[in-house]
């Protein structure tokens, strides 16, 4: 009976749900096209710049995913202080990756940045890890960072930094008849 009961619920989550995925992204309009591959060129080339090492470039699709960096933020250092003090003994690391996806359009470019974050606890009884992604905002550091490196390509281009934001918000697991 208990499986049942579980079943049931489990049913119910993953096919009674929908859950909506809000994504941004950079649209950057440009009078003249560029070739994706002298493009995803200086994208790659700005992201070293700014201290990423590129871990993999996909020019098919273009996408652009960075390695993953340890960082503490003023949050990661307190919970990294915290865990410390634990006594068992844990200890929290984070990681971060940037995955930015380009797409060339009839009109400009379109960069969509995609923030994965890690956190890695590990104690004298094994460890556990969590991870999430964001579509960064505008305002917070990642947004900010998105667009340093939109201002930077299209001044690597000549262009003029006409940026939009925009929003898309994709729903899962909404049943179409």
């Amino acid at each position: 009976m208990k499986k049942i009961v579980i079943l049931a619920i489990l049913f119910a989550v993953l096919f009674g749900c929908v859950t909506a995925i809000t994504t941004r992204m950079i649209n950057q309009p440009i009078a003249d096209p560029i070739e994706t591959k002298n493009f995803l060129d200086i994208v790659s080339f700005v992201l070293i710049e700014n201290g990423f090492n590129i871990k993999m470039l996909n020019e098919t699709y273009g996408i652009i995913s960075t390695e993953w960096r340890s960082v503490k933020s003023g949050a990661d250092t307190a919970a990294t202080i915290l865990s410390a003090l634990d006594s068992s003994s844990s200890m929290t690391s984070y990681s971060r990756a940037l995955m930015i996806q380009i797409q060339m359009t009839d009109s400009g470019y379109i960069l969509t940045p995609k923030l994965k974050r890690t956190s890695t606890t590990t104690s004298g009884f094994g460890g556990s890890s969590r991870e999430q992604v964001d579509y960064p905002t505008p305002e917070s550091p990642e947004g900010k960072l998105a667009v340093r490196i939109v201002e930077e390509i299209n001044l690597k281009l000549g262009l003029p930094n006409d940026y939009i934001w925009q929003e898309k918000v994709i729903e899962i697991g909404q049943e179409s008849y």
